[in-house]
């Protein structure tokens, strides 16, 4: 038996000062044990400018959207901006059915041009 391939990624660069997080597939509770941590350390810097790309997101549930809430505290908290990068209706409903879409800056589209512009994370 092969190992299972997770149903989800991230993917994290900086474009335009802004570190961009592309999350994709199923963020459910596995995906936040798995990705959490690495979110929480792109969003412990002090005043940062971040954007959650959701539009490869296939699926969230309440512990995707738990995630996405720390990530929004973690940011405010350090003077920074946080904005959301609308998705499939299917998952951007949840945010509007919990009441939540209102803590969120949502964007329509990629604010810095393409995704892949720019370099990498800064340490």
């Amino acid at each position: 038996m092969g190992a299972e391939w997770p149903a989800f990624a991230m993917r994290e660069r900086v474009a335009s000062g802004a570190i961009i997080i592309e999350l994709h597939g199923e963020i459910d509770i596995l995906a936040e044990q798995e990705l959490g941590p690495r979110v929480d350390s792109l969003t412990e810097r002090f005043r940062v400018d971040v954007v959650i790309d959701l539009r490869g997101v296939t699926f969230l549930d309440a512990s995707g959207l738990r995630l996405l809430l720390r990530a929004r505290e973690r940011v405010l908290a350090r003077g920074g901006r946080l904005r959301l990068v609308r998705g499939a209706p299917r998952v951007f409903r949840v945010l509007r059915v919990t009441g939540v879409e209102g803590g969120f800056t949502v964007v329509d589209g990629f604010p810095y041009g393409r995704v892949g512009e720019g370099g990498s994370v800064p340490a």
